[in-house]
């Protein structure tokens, strides 16, 4: 018999290794407020660091996201609207087309933001795109 693992130990959301300039993460799973609330201290401490930074967010094994998560990240983005330039680029890693339509759209809204959608296979290529902010 094989143990179960409880999923509130499995990291949902975890900060990866990238450029000084990049705040990245790997998010996994059912994505809660609760969660949303760890990266945000993380791409805080790039924008007292550098002028302009890149996020790259690989959602390859993102399965869902919560209400109160979805809320939580707009609620981040609207206080961040006098800054949006300080965020260049934005790479996302994923196979999902929901994923994609929903970049594709966030890049019209907010066209000062470049954002890019890259496959599985091509993260290593995502996180140097997304390094070379200006």
């Amino acid at each position: 018999m094989i143990p179960k693992t409880n999923p509130k130990e499995e990291k949902v959301i975890e900060v990866i290794s990238a450029p000084e300039n990049v705040a990245a993460f790997r998010v996994a799973g059912i994505v809660t407020a609760e969660d949303y609330d760890k990266i945000i201290p993380t791409i805080e401490e790039k924008l007292s660091e550098h002028e302009e930074i890149g996020i790259l967010a690989d959602l390859t094994d993102l399965e869902d996201m919560t209400g109160d998560a979805l809320r939580r990240d707009l609620q981040y983005g609207l206080s961040k609207l006098g800054e949006l330039h300080r965020f260049q680029r934005a790479a996302v890693v994923s196979e999902k087309q929901w994923i994609k339509a929903a970049t594709e759209m966030t890049g019209a809204l907010f066209p000062q933001i470049e954002a890019r959608v890259f496959p599985a296979d091509e993260k290593t290529q995502a996180l140097e795109w997304v390094a070379r902010v200006q």
